[in-house]
């Protein structure tokens, strides 16, 4: 029987390792996967030193997302727990404490100082951008599969005033201009945050 609040979602491993050992080890290596379509963050390979037991290795999968990045974070030092004492259980770990590094990089954006909110008014119309951009390239296949494809027939059935080549041309300005847009907006977000010493 578990005395966990309502609500709160089961965390296992967590518990699991709630009592467990704590240690000090290095990022000794970041294993990135082969060449693939989809390459995912990079595997970590840590070792600690546990008294009494010798070095023990622990492999984590990387918190940054980005392929490669777990390169930077070799030679770092991480905080874990771990159950056993196990040289070869690799999975016997939880980290605790990541490089500050990693910590930056999971925050949320939360500038502070007298630009942030044009900071945040910015980067709101750059993450709007982005949308028009995504929207823009979708309608422009749709249209163009309905142009080209089926020379006007699937847009037949459609009001009249309901014209395909000017929805064409703007989904595709859409497309062109949002990139743009999306640029420039996060080149402003990046000047009002270096004018308030963010």
């Amino acid at each position: 029987m578990s005395l966990r609040r309502p609500g709160t979602p089961f965390q296992p491993k967590k518990e699991r390792f709630a009592e467990g050992r704590f240690a000090v080890g290095v990022i000794e290596q970041a294993i990135e996967e082969g060449p693939s379509d989809v390459q995912g963050p990079d595997t970590l390979m840590i070792r600690a030193d546990v008294p009494g037991h010798g070095s023990i290795r622990r492999r984590v999968i990387c918190p940054l997302s980005m392929p490669g990045s777990g390169r930077g974070l070799v030679g770092q030092a991480v905080g874990l727990r771990h159950v056993t004492n196990d040289p070869d259980d690799v999975d016997d770990v939880l980290v605790v404490r990541w490089p500050s590094e990693v910590a930056r990089a999971l925050q949320p954006f939360h500038p502070e100082g007298p630009g942030a909110g044009r900071a945040r008014t910015w980067r709101f119309l750059a993450q709007c951008a982005a949308v028009v951009t995504v929207g823009g390239i979708l309608l422009t296949v749709v249209m163009l599969i309905g142009l080209v494809c089926t020379a006007g027939e699937l847009f037949a059935d459609l009001p009249a005033w309901f014209r395909p080549w000017e929805v064409l041309a703007a989904s595709a300005g859409a497309a062109v201009l949002g990139p743009l847009a999306f640029a420039f907006c996060g080149a402003r977000v990046t000047t009002a945050l270096s004018r308030s010493g963010a």
